[in-house]
């Protein structure tokens, strides 16, 4: 709703609100995606490996499965991983946290690029 999609994004049963999905991007099942650009991946993972980073606990370029994320700048080739919530509900003005993957400017959260935001992580 009220969004812009790139051309060649994956996007799998989620849910895209008053967003941009920036070319290349892919959103797994049950992502929730509000008031946040994507900037997307300078390439693709194939599927295999998509498959092999899963398999070694790694996670992917993309928002993995069932992943909420709010008011959110994320930069290319980031890799978010499943059940992780970015929504900034403390209302956190500014931090600098670029060992864990993101700052927060303004209260807006910034996924820096090639950044991995590991499974269950809450920002």
């Amino acid at each position: 709703m009220d969004s812009i999609i790139s051309h060649g994004c994956f996007l799998r049963e989620c849910s895209v609100e008053h967003s941009i999905v920036g070319v290349r991007s892919r959103l797994e099942y049950g992502v929730e995606l509000k008031d946040t650009m994507m900037m997307g991946a300078d390439y693709y993972q194939t599927e295999a490996e998509i498959a092999a980073f899963l398999a070694e606990g790694r996670v992917p370029i993309g928002v993995g499965r069932d992943t909420k994320i709010r008011n959110c700048i994320i930069d290319k080739n980031a890799s978010i991983g499943t059940n992780v919530v970015i929504e900034n509900k403390d209302n956190v003005e500014e931090a600098d946290r670029p060992s864990e993957g993101f700052y927060i400017r303004s209260g807006i959260t910034v996924v820096l690029k090639n950044s991995v935001i590991k499974d269950g992580m809450i920002i």
